[in-house]
């Protein structure tokens, strides 16, 4: 009897384990904290064992177990999380030591130096991006960051957000749209 629910759970985690890694990592923005979201989610679905009443796809009863274990991160870490966090990418600087061998030689030879003034203008367009994305309704904001950052599926989209493929698409209309209209205001204008 073990030995099946052990090839249920693998079966879960060969059709469910990418979707789920990929929902964690749009809402928590660390790789190693969504593969151990991922890990939490099916140590607590195995637990549950018959827990599950078929009432649901797997997907999405896993998805609920996953969101209600990101619920608990996010309160034991006492913060809310806003749109402008899901966007803010790294701004870790690596060290200059890290560039460079003990004889202080490069340790992977940079290909070609950037332009100053197009570095500059890429790193001011994605602050204007950033604060255009942060001005979309927050449901608009997860879906087109979802699809478009992410690269999730419309399913995986409407599954993971309680949505419809009409709702989905809206969503992202509006939210291309707004952003379109912002850019033009405030880059291209």
């Amino acid at each position: 009897m073990e030995k099946d629910n052990a090839l249920d759970l693998d079966k879960m985690l060969e059709d469910h384990g990418d979707y789920l890694f990929r929902f964690s990592l749009m809402k928590l923005k660390d790789t190693a904290m969504a593969e151990d979201m991922v890990q939490d989610t099916f140590l607590s679905a195995m637990m549950a064992g018959d827990g599950f009443s078929s009432r649901a796809s797997v997907r999405t009863w896993l998805t609920a177990i996953m969101k209600n274990k990101l619920i608990d991160h996010w309160r034991a870490q006492g913060k809310e999380v806003s749109v402008a966090d899901l966007m803010e990418g790294s701004d870790e600087d690596a060290s200059v030591d890290d560039f460079f061998d003990m004889a202080g030689r490069w340790a992977d030879m940079p290909n070609a130096y950037p332009d100053p003034d197009s570095a500059l203008e890429n790193k001011q367009f994605w602050a204007i991006f950033r604060n255009c994305l942060s001005r979309l309704k927050p449901q608009q904001a997860e879906v087109f960051l979802a699809k478009e950052v992410h690269g999730m599926s419309n399913e995986e989209i409407c599954e993971s957000q309680s949505l419809n493929a009409n709702n989905v698409w809206v969503l992202m209309h509006r939210a291309r749209v707004s952003l379109g209209k912002c850019l033009e205001l405030h880059w291209a204008g």
